[in-house]
């Protein structure tokens, strides 16, 4: 098999656990930031240390921060994972460099300075743009601050500093209809992202939503009414211009994700990170689920390389 050309890096850390997620993530409250926690810059180590050990390969063409809320780093700590990547692999040029952003988690300033350390696309997690919707999902971010953050991408992409932006939405939400969702789609669209992920809400094992269900206090639309709501997101979507070009995903022309592609197309690539999973040649390893057992593995993987144990 050809050598994996794409890396993942996990960023466990969030301000708070959403009711609907069940990643691996670390919530350290909603003050929590890169530039003064010790968890994070802890866990920075970490992940650095995984990747200098890495055997190395050929230069990467995409590169992927997700969480978790990546955002919560600074854009040095950031700056620094694509160093040490950089140093392992080499980035080549024109790869897609993609980070995950968290719409109360950032403001102009904190974007441009993820710009100029080497991110060209950003995926906007805002799942929607109802307040007692987003409440209910457990987000932080309201309304304004996903209608802010889109603005402050639209503009960057206008000014030739970013390469392509997404924005991620959720459909079959809790008394969820048509109608709703159509005005979704339109806010949406009004705020023209070249790409869009609309992801159908799944009730995860250990969630709030799941204890909810099991009291009957999740009232979501039944399977005929999710179906609906997706056959209505892929008809105004097309209509509008975006290609559908996975099940979750849709692109404007030319801004569909290479990084994506890369998952469905069978081609290897490397996770790093607490919880990541990597299939660099078509084999799956996944990373332990937590912070002490992510460093308990990788103090028992250099143990087994050290020359003295073989």
């Amino acid at each position: 098999m050809l050598q994996p050309r794409s890396a993942y890096l996990h960023i466990p850390f969030c301000h708070r656990r959403c009711f609907y997620c069940d990643f691996a993530v670390v919530p350290l409250g909603d003050h929590a930031d890169g530039a003064s926690s010790g968890s994070i810059a802890a866990y920075l180590e970490l992940i650095e240390t995984e990747i200098e050990r890495s055997p190395g390969g050929p230069p990467l063409s995409t590169v992927y921060l997700g969480g978790g809320t990546p955002s919560l780093l600074t854009p040095a700590q950031v700056g620094r994972l694509l160093t040490a990547l950089a140093m392992r692999f080499r980035i080549a040029p024109g790869a897609e460099i993609s980070l995950e952003l968290d719409p109360a988690s950032f403001d102009q300033g904190r974007l441009a300075g993820y710009l100029a350390a080497g991110i060209n696309r950003v995926s906007l997690g805002g799942q929607s743009f109802d307040d007692a919707v987003l409440a209910r999902l457990g987000r932080r971010h309201r309304r304004q601050d996903l209608l802010e953050a889109a603005g402050w991408l639209r503009q960057a992409q206008a000014m030739g500093e970013l390469g392509s932006w997404s924005l991620d939405l959720i459909q079959g939400l809790p008394e969820q209809g048509l109608e709703h969702w159509r005005a979704q789609l339109e806010q949406a669209l009004a705020e023209a992202p070249p790409h869009l992920s609309i992801y159908d809400l799944i009730v995860e094992p250990g969630t709030v939503f799941e204890r909810l269900q099991a009291r009957g206090q999740l009232p979501l639309p039944d399977p005929d009414q999710s179906a609906d709501l997706m056959e209505l997101s892929a008809e105004r979507l097309r209509a509008a211009g975006y290609g559908h070009y996975e099940i979750s995903n849709y692109a404007l022309p030319g801004h569909a994700s290479r990084h994506n592609r890369v998952y469905w197309s069978g081609a290897g690539w490397w996770g790093f990170g607490l919880g990541a999973t990597s299939a660099p040649y078509g084999r799956r390893l996944a990373r332990p689920r937590t912070r002490a057992a992510y460093a308990a593995w990788l103090g028992s993987s250099r143990r087994r390389r050290s020359p003295r144990s073989s």
